[in-house]
């Protein structure tokens, strides 16, 4: 009878504790998980840090990756916001994007940079604006225009370019965060399209010197 009641007791406690243990699990999980959000603030993206961790304020994780290709021979990966969502930068609406993406290491998942693209989007300028205001005075800026008169660029045929294209070339330092902005902004007057490259670096990440290279940047924004 002893033994019973000894075992009783012991299945007692063991099934209480089982049941603290699944209602603290279950509010971990409460916690950790979070609703995807409709709004994408670019300016949250924070680099140097675990994709997973980067993607956390935005209710995201690996799963929700639009780009399913997968780079076999390199030691980086991408990961594509769907250009279905909303985008904002600071409490700018963006408007509709080409494409964002964030590219991390394979190795331990750090990300490293992103890329941001518009085209024949009315807020490319008011975006310049944007970064104006979080990074002050930009350390390198060029101002380059093409005409029929004088051109200075070619075209997709490999033949000077007539049509009238102001293209203009900034680079920030976002000390905060320790990271370098890399803008390229082309406005094709004779057309009336437009197109916005952004690339976002870790200075502090190993990948910093190999992504400049690979991008060329060193060339087009000098020292």
């Amino acid at each position: 009878m002893k033994k019973l009641l000894l075992l009783f007791t012991i299945a007692h406690f063991l099934t209480s504790c089982n049941g603290h243990e699944t209602k603290k699990m279950d509010n971990k999980i409460e916690k950790i998980a979070t609703a995807k959000k409709d709004t994408i603030k670019i300016n949250e993206i924070h680099l140097n840090s675990g994709l997973d961790k980067t993607l956390i304020p935005f209710g995201l994780n690996k799963d929700d990756n639009n780009n399913s290709a997968y780079n076999l021979n390199l030691d980086y990966e991408e990961f594509s916001f769907s250009p279905q969502q909303n985008f904002k930068f600071n409490d700018l609406n963006i408007g509709k994007i080409k494409s964002l993406i964030i590219y991390y290491l394979k190795e331990d998942n750090s990300a490293f940079t992103y890329e941001l693209e518009l085209e024949d989007n009315s807020n490319c300028e008011l975006l310049i604006g944007e970064f104006n205001k979080n990074f002050g005075k930009h350390l390198f800026y060029q101002k380059n225009e093409n005409t029929k008169e004088h051109p200075i660029f070619l075209d997709e045929n490999g033949e000077q370019e007539t049509r009238h294209i102001i293209e203009e070339l900034i680079k920030w330092d976002d000390s905060q965060h320790d990271v370098s902005y890399f803008v390229s902004y082309k406005k094709n007057l004779t057309t009336n399209e437009n197109k916005l490259t952004t690339i976002a670096i870790s200075n502090a990440h190993k990948k910093y010197a190999e992504w400049i290279d690979f991008r060329s940047l060193s060339m087009v924004f000098p020292k």
